[in-house]
């Protein structure tokens, strides 16, 4: 069948006529080439496809570096068929073909180089070769196949990288091939159709595989889809997948974009208060723990355990707050790894207030006890939620939320992947690693412990900005210690502070490091060369007059201590009231009064200004 799909490309014609284009690379280059600019519903009318500038850059960038597997050698071939059918045109169509694939070469073979468009036949096609194997011969190919005992992953990917690529890829081709047959059916070509009706009788898949086998190595994609099978794992073979969707989407919901980095996971992963002695002394210091089949199988474990939380085999009504159980790992995991209190997380859930400075703080682990939850004490509870008003009718309301969190806590922790001691609970050392896999896999950016420390301050700035302030302040405090803690890193980072997302939404957010950052701790020198910056220099004057050294009033520009005025006005905590009273006082106090405050924190950044002061009644231009 491999001889016959995919017929009427005038293949052979051009390989008659085109005598340069010669042994198996180049023969499997035209026949690609062709066959995919056909596909992709290429004119034929002169008895080969006519590439267009837009097919030249589909063909070359997208459906060849998905479906064909060519050593470096070979793939000049590709990008000379596309121009040899170019000089079959004359005048203009031929120069914007050929300048089409001009812009597009490039691109064409980082794409066929890159680890990423990687799929099992093309994976499989490389290794063969590597080993000396044809890929013209079925029977060597399957002889290769039966000595592999499991798969072998490129460096630098996992299994599901290529689990996800190669499905993505057979979608497409599926896809391609179905309208291409619907397209000359609907509306027969002169030159015949690209599929034969008994052919595709026989199943696109079958097709897929035939036309995959001729661009790969021979029978290759045959023999992982049957006997060899195990060597080319699906998504079915994976089902920690599903939860590493679930995660991606609490990214997505937290930031919109997988691009965005979360926080490493800490050294030690100390779970505690920072001014708490001691840590868990049942915990590895190690957050990357066992091999990647490791991993898999205890992400598998932690996935089956969310799904019996939140699957259709469910009972939501039985265990409450079973639908947080991914929500639950993802915020565990962006923190750093840091422990989280169970009393603060039920109550937030029931819609209490918390102190935004305490949402995110560490909580202590403390020594092994009894395993069953006991909800804090009022007082405890006051201060994990930084609510000093909390009594025992208060700790009475929240008991039975958060004995119903503790639950799902330990229904999770039974994996061995997440505890729970007294109100803590946390991700173990492998619960981290692997809830970093689960995200890693989804293409979220998640550098290890200490990876941050070689970043350039901007990218490290943009990115804090939007973590945990724990989280924010240890990894900006060892990226200063790793490049020296003196005044070079110092400038480079309350530089990057002062000029990353400046003018956007997110500036307030990266003004917040300011407040993450321990100023008492920068050389003198770098706060005085702030002081005329219009975002860092009051809170640099402020640094420096509690040393108890002098800075004179016009050195620091209006619009850094309108900001300074903007950041510390209470934005979320507190009645209206009491927030319109802080905003009147701060205005009392402003030269021009409130107008010129309003007008001066509205030109510094009109986002936050409009977001901390409209729902106070304040007018904003």
């Amino acid at each position: 069948m491999a001889e016959i799909v995919l017929t009427n490309t005038g293949r052979d014609a051009f390989l008659k006529a085109s005598p340069e284009f010669r042994g198996p690379g180049a023969v499997r280059a035209v026949d690609a080439v062709l066959g995919l600019l056909a596909l992709r519903g290429a004119d034929r009318a002169s008895g080969v496809p006519e590439p267009t500038p837009e097919l030249v850059r589909l063909v070359l960038v997208e459906d060849l570096p998905a479906f064909v597997w060519a050593e470096p050698a070979e793939l000049a071939a590709y990008p000379a068929v596309v121009r040899a059918l170019a000089g079959r045109f004359d005048g203009d169509r031929r120069a914007r073909v050929e300048a089409a694939v001009g812009r597009t070469a490039a691109d064409f073979e980082r794409a066929m180089a890159d680890p990423g468009n990687l799929t099992w036949p093309r994976w499989y096609a490389r290794l063969l070769r590597a080993d000396g194997t044809d890929p013209d011969d079925p029977g060597a190919v399957r002889a290769w196949l039966a000595r592999l005992d499991r798969p072998p992953v490129p460096n630098g990917l996992r299994r599901a990288d290529l689990v996800g690529r190669t499905a993505v890829a057979d979608v497409v081709l599926a896809e391609v091939l179905t309208r291409a047959y619907v397209r000359d059916a609907e509306h027969a070509p002169a030159a015949g159709p690209l599929l034969a009706d008994h052919d595709v009788a026989r199943g696109i898949g079958t097709v897929a595989h035939a036309l995959l086998g001729r661009w790969t190595a021979a029978g290759l994609p045959d023999g992982l889809a049957g006997e060899y099978a195990h060597l080319a794992p699906g998504p079915d073979d994976l089902p920690h997948l599903d939860l590493a969707d679930a995660l991606l989407g609490e990214h997505l919901d937290y930031y919109g974009d997988a691009a965005v980095a979360l926080p490493p996971p800490a050294l030690g992963l100390m779970e505690q208060d920072p001014d708490a002695a001691g840590s868990d002394p049942d915990r590895d210091t190690d957050p990357d723990v066992g091999g990647e089949a490791d991993v898999e199988r205890n992400a598998d474990l932690l996935a089956a355990a969310v799904d019996a939380l939140t699957g259709a085999d469910a009972a939501p009504d039985a265990v409450p707050y079973g639908s947080e159980a991914a929500h639950l790992l993802y915020t565990l995991y962006q923190r750093g790894c840091s422990a989280e209190s169970v009393a603060r997380r039920a109550a937030e859930f029931e819609d209490w207030t918390v102190d935004p400075a305490l949402e995110d703080a560490p909580v202590r682990v403390p020594l092994p006890a009894s395993p069953a939850y006991t909800t804090p004490t009022a007082g405890e509870l006051a201060r994990l939620l930084g609510t000093p008003g909390v009594n025992a009718t208060d700790r009475a309301r929240l008991d039975a939320p958060a004995h119903a969190l503790a639950a799902v806590v330990d229904r999770l922790a039974a994996t061995g992947l997440v505890f729970r001691r007294g109100d803590a609970f946390g991700l173990t050392p492998r619960g981290c690693a692997v809830v970093r896999y689960l995200l890693a896999v989804r293409g979220v950016v998640v550098p290890g412990a200490g990876e941050t420390d070689g970043w350039d301050a901007a990218p490290l700035a943009a990115a804090a900005a939007g973590w945990p302030r724990a989280a924010a302040r240890r990894v900006l405090t060892d990226w200063l210690r790793a490049h020296g803690d003196g005044d070079v890193a110092w400038s480079a980072l309350l530089g990057a502070v002062g000029s990353v997302n400046r003018g956007t939404s997110d500036a307030a957010a990266t003004r917040a490091l300011l407040d993450v950052l321990d100023l008492s701790d920068a050389p003198a020198g770098v706060l005085r060369g702030v002081l005329a910056h219009p975002v860092t220099g009051a809170r640099a004057e402020e640094t420096l007059r509690e040393r108890g050294e002098p800075v004179a009033p016009g050195e620091v520009p209006a619009a850094a201590r309108a900001l300074r005025v903007l950041d510390t006005l209470p934005g979320k905590k507190g009645p209206l009231e009491s927030r319109r009273t802080a905003f009147d006082a701060a205005a009392a106090a402003w030269p021009g009064g409130a107008a010129a405050l309003v007008a001066a924190m509205h030109a510094a950044d009109p986002y936050e200004t409009a977001r901390v002061l409209t729902p106070l009644g304040v007018s904003v231009p």
